[in-house]
């Protein structure tokens, strides 16, 4: 690996940990090219090099004749669904494998059907009775991926999006989600003991980076039991 390439690796890294801890906060301007150039001793192409990986990354944002925005560390919009009740509850992951990808799922990835995909099914149940009360299913890319980001994806435990930007080497932008409410199928009437009239929430959420998703993930579960919560701020 050449100087150049670990110089460049080291302004994105300094950059980034700027942003990180504030130092840069969301809405300022990056300084200019030429300042970086001073500030790191370096050659203009590298900053070059550094403010690009910056961008595909999430961090900045260009400005055209204006330079770079600082974007912060992760988009301000949180949406999740919440429990009716106080009842205690259990995760379950059910199952990871490697399979590919469906033609929904493979739409919202924007990738070829039949890709690699791996997929995490899990759900969420009443600690006191054991009722059922959700079901979901969670798909990665896995083209190009290394060992290391398969090995987090693969892992039986609940992940998370840091775990994602780990394993993408990419920061998550935001979402398209899709809600909407819907009775059940006949498998679905056996798995929440419910009638074929009993309505469900099922959400579609995908989640992106500044250049492609990285997981498409449906959740099913008993509308009595949840609510969509939505926090998006200015």
């Amino acid at each position: 690996m050449s100087s150049k390439l670990l110089r460049h690796r080291e302004v994105r890294e300094a950059i980034a940990s700027r942003i990180a801890s504030g130092d840069l906060a969301p809405g300022d301007r990056l300084p200019s090219e030429r300042d970086l150039q001073e500030q790191f001793s370096c050659a203009r192409s590298v900053i070059r090099q550094a403010l690009a990986a910056l961008a595909r990354d999430g961090w900045i944002l260009s400005s055209n004749q204006r330079g770079y925005t600082i974007l912060g560390p992760r988009i301000p919009w949180i949406s999740r669904l919440r429990l009716l009740s106080d009842q205690p509850l259990d995760l379950s992951i059910d199952d990871v494998l490697q399979d590919v990808a469906p033609d929904d799922v493979a739409e919202a990835l924007m990738i070829p059907v039949g890709s690699p995909v791996i997929v995490r099914e899990s759900h969420i149940s009443s600690s006191a009775s054991g009722e059922r009360w959700s079901g979901g299913a969670s798909y990665y890319p896995t083209q190009g991926l290394g060992s290391d980001a398969i090995a987090i994806l693969m892992k039986p435990s609940e992940i998370n999006y840091d775990d994602l930007e780990a394993a993408y080497g990419r920061r998550i932008l935001g979402y398209h989600e899709i809600i909407r409410a819907r009775t059940p199928t006949r498998a679905e009437t056996r798995a929440f003991e419910i009638s074929d009239r009993h309505p469900l929430i099922e959400v579609r959420r995908t989640s992106r980076t500044a250049s492609s998703p990285v997981s498409a993930f449906t959740f099913i579960g008993r509308a009595d039991r949840f609510e969509a919560d939505y926090l998006i701020q200015a």
